[in-house]
């Protein structure tokens, strides 16, 4: 592959000394980065100028949707005033719409619309293809850490979404 490294022959061998936590996360986030902004790439003439925060405002949307704009920006989070910027962009290109909500005249809520569903969509079919490709250049011992490592990423998530509050 253009531009990669050999994959190292002990998929368990870390890069970072044992008990070295700022390494490895220093390494984690470094490896995610890439990932992202790989993936993204890929998934360039599909999403256009959409960012990485509305991509991810979107599939929340469609996640917890329909959904109030205060409780998007903490499960997101961040800042109200933040979410609403993104919330703004997504809304002018027709991607969500703001819907009356039910128990709150005064209040809307937000929900995607089909167009930010197809985006979502799009998006999900290249950067699924384009790991689907990645992972089957890996070994077997590889595919078993990448499948034990994906419950342990998904809660680094959640701590990291609620540690700060």
């Amino acid at each position: 592959m253009k531009g990669s490294r050999a994959l190292t022959s002990d998929p368990l061998k870390s890069p970072t000394a044992k008990g070295d936590a700022v390494g490895e996360a220093a390494g984690l986030l470094v490896a995610l980065t890439r990932i992202s902004r790989q993936l993204r790439a890929r998934s360039r003439s599909a999403i256009d100028d959409v960012t990485p925060s509305q991509t991810s405002a979107l599939a929340r949307i469609e996640q917890l949707g329909p959904l109030r704009l205060g409780t998007l920006a903490e499960v997101e989070g961040t800042s109200a005033a933040t979410m609403c910027r993104v919330v703004d962009r997504l809304e002018e290109r027709k991607l969500i719409t703001r819907i009356p909500d039910p128990e709150d005249g005064r209040a809307s809520n937000l929900e995607l619309s089909s167009e930010g569903g197809a985006l979502l969509g799009e998006l999900r079919a290249r950067s699924t293809e384009a790991l689907r490709s990645a992972l089957g250049e890996l070994n077997v011992a590889e595919h078993d850490v990448v499948a034990a490592t994906i419950s342990v990423l998904e809660r680094l998530s959640d701590l990291l979404n609620y540690s700060e509050r």
